[in-house]
């Protein structure tokens, strides 16, 4: 049985959860207005606390949800085993490379750096080869790589988290295997490229980096008029390439990242196992048969879910677990730059990339 008190921050008292469990259940647009109606106090105290509640990281600001594989820009999840030896030359590389655009220190079967990279799709070699030449100049022992396709992110319902039973929750897998019980991904194996240009990028762009940037501010930006922006959005949303708002809550005392790699031709079965966590959780796909599962989950638990993530082995073909640190996140903006107006293209110049990995390797600071 999970403890709620040990899970959410000791801080929280109970109108704050109340305003959490609203704002999970109403989403990221709900107003002050609606908010006071809903848990009967008056909007200056919504206001406060909501206010409060950012101040103290519990509520992070709204993300705009992507896919830029639409556009041609796909990615790679590498995760890299890295060499004491050469540890501060490959965080440089990290760092200076801008097809690197996120990375964190990882510890499971791979202990070194969880990366994820950007490739245009009409490059596929780009990433494998380049984690090649890492590992030529002695820069990572070895590494897995993930070909992105799609995502699907799930919030935490915290209203579960005071009855959550880890052990009812491991006896419902031989259940849902033996019913042939699956998940409804709304994910695309195959997405397809839309038509896009400049401007939709751009527009992107300023979405991502203020998602409460207004249609009349992006039009003054871009210099188009508000129905012309509107138009845009709306078209960006209709393709899927805007998938909408994440609301980002962070309401534990400690937390821990944990990331289960696995194949499996029965992965839609263990993915409906998965997805009746009450904790965030992002599942990514390769294929059909090819997943990773990315789990924010308290500190508290993490021992009650790897015990029972065990049970997980004789359903698949192949499963690691990785374990993440905080991360280093070189934001949106640098993408988005990669598209050449006068190509209609993305430039990631992958022989720029190799000189500059060879002048670090050079480097004697």
């Amino acid at each position: 049985m999970c403890d709620h008190t040990m899970s959410l921050k000791t801080s929280l008292d109970s109108l704050d959860q109340k305003i959490l469990l609203a704002l999970e259940e109403l989403g990221t647009k709900v107003s002050t207005r609606e908010l006071s109606e809903r848990l009967n106090e008056p909007g200056r105290t919504i206001r406060y606390r909501i206010s409060k509640l950012k101040e103290k990281g519990i509520i992070c600001k709204a993300k705009v949800q992507t896919h830029e594989r639409k556009l041609g820009l796909a990615e790679y999840v590498l995760v890299a085993k890295s060499s004491p030896a050469t540890e501060s030359k490959l965080k440089k590389v990290l760092d200076e490379l801008s097809v690197f655009y996120y990375y964190a220190p990882t510890y499971g079967r791979y202990e070194g750096y969880l990366i994820y990279t950007v490739y245009p799709i009409n490059t596929p070699r780009m990433i494998p080869d380049l984690a090649a030449e890492l590992k030529k100049r002695g820069l990572i022992e070895d590494c897995y790589l993930f070909d992105v396709v799609d995502y699907q992110r799930k919030e935490a319902k915290l209203a579960e988290l005071e009855s959550w039973d880890w052990e009812a929750w491991a006896k419902t897998l031989p259940t849902i295997m033996a019913k042939k019980k699956e998940i409804d991904l709304k994910m695309e194996e195959f997405p397809q490229m839309v038509s896009f240009d400049s401007k939709d990028t751009l527009i992107l762009r300023h979405m991502v980096e203020n998602p409460e940037i207004t249609l009349r501010e992006l039009g003054e930006i871009l210099d188009l008029s508000q129905p012309q922006v509107h138009n845009r959005v709306k078209k960006l949303e209709e393709s899927g390439i805007i998938r909408g708002f994440k609301l980002s809550l962070s309401p534990y005392d400690s937390a821990m990242t944990v990331i289960c790699f696995f194949k499996s031709k029965k992965a839609r079965n263990l993915l409906l196992w998965f997805d009746r966590l009450p904790f965030y959780h992002q599942i990514t796909m390769e294929s059909s048969s090819h997943f990773f599962v990315q789990i924010y989950i308290p500190s508290t638990e993490t021992n009650a879910f790897l015990m029972h993530l065990r049970s997980l082995r004789e359903y698949t073909d192949e499963m690691f677990v990785q374990f993440l640190l905080q991360g280093t996140h070189k934001g949106y903006c640098h993408l988005i730059d990669m598209y050449s107006q006068e190509s209609e293209s993305w430039r990631l110049p992958y022989d720029e990339f190799i000189e500059k990995i060879d002048a670090i390797m050079k480097d004697k600071k």
